[in-house]
């Protein structure tokens, strides 16, 4: 039973406008007549105010999906191609003009939250990355997905952190309190392939197509080099985390060996499990990167001791299973999980207001 009101700082999953082209040049023939100028103009102009909008509500932090599925992420000739029963994808070169727009565009992401005292949790990539490829655009060589090449290749790998990622790391040490972790990859579960007891291969699924192995490695280096990056005091400039699916996977990949700094899994009450304690298996502070704001997910808990499945008793709840921080899925996502009216935005400013005047 929750005993008293706990502050707890909220974020919000953002996850994307557009998935897979919110960074970086978009494709062409998706603008509608528009130039690119235009259509970045107005993205950026909604960006500014949805920003505004979780800033004016005392929303601490924004956690958004960079490459996603790596739609926009070499297209035409550079896009995956199929190869077999595979897909064969290489990362783009570096002197490749979609880095320099990629940077540009967390650049103003990163300049708007810091104004705004905003923090922001970039996503590198989405488990869809992985997945086999899927044709979004024949005649525009738009495929999405694909790109599993990037993970577990560690020659691809290494040209992908050094032409994606370091540049981008880059562009977020110009605003070190504008981030609050980074995130190299969201929920890896579900691309990676599953190990039985003999170190077999278990799962048939076509979509988990990284070995745990290299999929532990992506994360390892990943993250070994956003720890390496240090402010002016010499002090490290970023945490790191993992938008784990399940909090049984902090446990079941070792990720204390990982270099995670800030643990992170998602909770969504599935078959009706319990959210767990925050306990000592989890070897560094762990938050909550998603959790279902619409009621059609029961939370066990409440339920039992008969109280309202609202958010502020979602967030409640969090905040006395010990965790150091709760973000809403989501402000833009339209599923079963997600509700983000006028009503939430009232409820998450009360929250705020009552936690900020019960510590007071």
């Amino acid at each position: 039973m929750i005993r008293a009101m706990k502050q707890i700082p909220v974020g919000i999953n953002y996850p994307w406008l557009n998935y897979g082209w919110d960074f970086g040049d978009p494709p062409l023939a998706w603008l509608g007549g528009q130039s690119v100028d235009e259509w970045r103009t107005q993205k950026r102009q909604q960006i500014a105010d949805d920003l505004r909008e979780f800033a004016r509500l005392g929303i601490f932090a924004v956690r958004w999906f960079l490459l996603a599925d790596g739609l926009n992420y070499g297209l035409g000739s550079n896009a995956p191609q199929p190869d077999g029963a595979e897909w064969s994808f290489s990362p783009l070169p570096p002197q490749h003009p979609f880095h320099a727009q990629l940077c540009d565009d967390l650049e103003f992401v990163l300049r708007t939250c810091a104004e705004l005292k905003l923090q922001l949790v970039p996503s590198l990539i989405d488990f869809h990355f992985c997945f086999p490829g899927a044709v979004a655009d024949q005649n525009n060589g738009v495929i999405k997905c694909g790109r599993a090449d990037v993970v577990r290749d560690p020659a691809k790998r290494e040209m992908f952190f050094e032409s994606v990622l370091e540049p981008l790391l880059t562009v977020s040490l110009k605003y070190p309190q504008a981030i609050y972790a980074w995130e190299p990859i969201n929920e890896p579960e579900w691309c990676t392939q599953k190990k039985s007891f003999l170190g077999l291969r278990r799962s048939q699924d076509p979509n988990r197509t990284v070995p745990l192995a290299a999929m532990r490695e992506f994360i390892a280096e990943a993250n070994a080099r956003i720890s390496d990056k240090r402010l002016p005091d010499g002090s490290r400039a970023f945490d790191t985390t993992i938008g784990f699916a399940h909090w049984e996977t902090i446990r079941d990949w070792n990720a204390a060996e990982l270099g995670i700094t800030l643990e992170q899994f998602h909770y969504y009450a599935q078959a009706d499990d319990s959210l767990p304690s925050y306990d000592l298996e989890m070897k560094a502070p762990c938050f909550i990167g998603e959790f279902a704001s619409a009621v059609e997910r029961p939370w066990p808990e409440l339920k039992q001791f008969g109280m309202a499945q609202t958010l502020a008793h979602r967030l409640q709840w969090i905040a006395e299973k010990g965790y150091s921080a709760a973000f809403l899925w989501s402000a833009r996502a339209e599923d079963q999980a997600t509700l983000w009216t006028r009503d939430e935005h009232r409820e998450i400013a009360g929250f705020l207001q009552q936690s900020s005047d019960s510590t007071a």
